[in-house]
């Protein structure tokens, strides 16, 4: 069982999701969902709709899934994005000695 929430948390939608791209689409639909819930529906169903569009606007400006936990991924979306070898805290900078 504990080797199917790695395969969902490791999923190339969960990955998408964690992205750049997915991190914009998730900020576009929010504010799909708050320009028309303020615009285009009447009250109090656009304000509920406008509420909602909230959710997908924070999770793709702070990178967060919180549904995630729930198949076994982790709720900070990096966790899901590779990180660059050199980027480790700790390591030194690579120095490149040049001709003099």
């Amino acid at each position: 069982m504990e080797t199917d929430s790695r395969a969902a948390a490791s999923s190339s939608f969960s990955r998408f999701v964690a992205s750049n791209n997915g991190r914009a689409a998730r900020v576009g639909l929010g504010l799909a969902l708050i320009g028309t819930g303020t615009l285009l529906i009447d009250w109090p169903a656009g304000l509920a709709l406008a509420t909602f569009g909230l959710i997908p606007l924070a999770t793709g400006a702070f990178n967060l899934c919180p549904v995630a936990p729930i198949w076994g991924g982790h709720f900070w979306g990096a966790r899901y994005c590779s990180v660059p070898a050199n980027s480790a805290e700790g390591q030194a900078p690579q120095t490149f000695e040049g001709k003099k």
